[in-house]
């Protein structure tokens, strides 16, 4: 399953879930999505920031502190 976040032509934002990218993709080509406030079928994905997980590897140098007070190599805190 993946979410986009979609807006139509009208301007109104909704957030739609879909199978597969190829899901969205068929839905759009037939029209079948439309907006849920106005029933608009000019609709487009909207900007959206990428789901980026912290990573929990140990630092490249092997320092066990930077997570917690900052990089000892670096000088940053």
């Amino acid at each position: 399953m993946i979410v986009y976040s979609l807006n139509c032509s009208k301007g109104h934002s909704f957030d739609e879930w879909f199978t597969s990218s190829g899901d969205y993709d068929e839905q759009i080509k037939t029209k079948s999505l439309a907006c849920p406030t106005c029933g608009d079928k000019k609709v487009a994905k909207g900007l959206m920031a990428p789901n980026v997980a912290k990573s929990t590897a140990a630092p490249a140098c092997g320092a066990p502190t930077c997570a917690s007070t900052g990089c000892p190599m670096s000088g940053l805190k």
